[in-house]
């Protein structure tokens, strides 16, 4: 982890209830309760001991929400040519900026890795909310030397949340698709599906768009920085 902000953990997220904790007090936190399952799954040899694991494991991690992943636009180009001490800088500048936004919006930070974002949020509008404050509230910064934006995949559906700390499941892998890989600077993708659940209303007909992810045609939005909520 590169930076701990004042009021934050290392991500720029919020302090967890675990970072205070006793280490006497012999209470597994969720992480160190989730590799326990998945050492016992490891050790099950038998199909029906595995299946009752898995059920085990989704009874006590599984939820269903929206996942948010963003990506701060024009990494490897801003890297290359401005070197990497501008690069840590510009993530030093982004990452309070998401975290507040992801807070502002009732979603949960759950980490951040480089220049990447990782947030759960139990409504979809509420992460397209997010979205575009970042952006917004990034390109308002009269003071940068440079603009800086950010772009963000957005997915709905059901995953593993351990904790504030980590996720797993098919809505994460297809956010991370859309957000780190497809989206262009300041652009959310939101997939078809999460976008069913919104009460986004749009100015514009939006940008509607198909990729072939893992074998599997995803059917999603282009937003930018112009929608509102009804």
């Amino acid at each position: 982890m590169l930076f701990s902000l004042p009021g934050t953990n290392a991500t720029g997220g919020r302090l967890l209830a675990t970072e205070h904790a006793d280490p006497g007090a012999g209470h597994l936190d969720p992480e160190e309760e989730f590799d326990r399952f998945l050492a016992r799954f490891s050790d099950a040899r038998d199909v029906s001991d595995r299946s009752k694991l898995e059920e085990e494991v989704w009874d006590q991690f599984g939820t269903c929400g929206a996942v948010f992943i963003s990506d701060m636009s024009g990494f490897s180009r801003s890297t290359r040519a401005l070197g990497i001490c501008h690069f840590l800088s510009c993530i030093r500048r982004v990452r309070p900026v998401v975290a507040r936004a992801v807070g502002e919006h009732s979603g949960i930070l759950l980490k951040c890795e480089t220049d990447n974002c990782y947030a759960f949020f139990p409504e979809v509008d509420d992460g397209i909310r997010a979205g575009q404050h970042v952006n917004r509230e990034l390109d308002q910064d009269e003071e940068a030397s440079d603009k800086l934006y950010i772009s963000v995949g957005i997915d709905y559906g059901r995953l593993l949340l351990i904790g504030e700390v980590e996720y797993f499941g098919d809505p994460v892998n297809t956010a991370s698709k859309l957000g780190e890989d497809l989206a262009a600077r300041s652009e959310i993708l939101i997939t078809q599906r999460a976008m069913d659940r919104t009460t986004i209303d749009l100015d514009r007909e939006p940008d509607r768009r198909r990729e072939r992810i893992s074998g599997i045609d995803i059917d999603y939005v282009c937003l930018d920085m112009a929608i509102r909520s009804r």
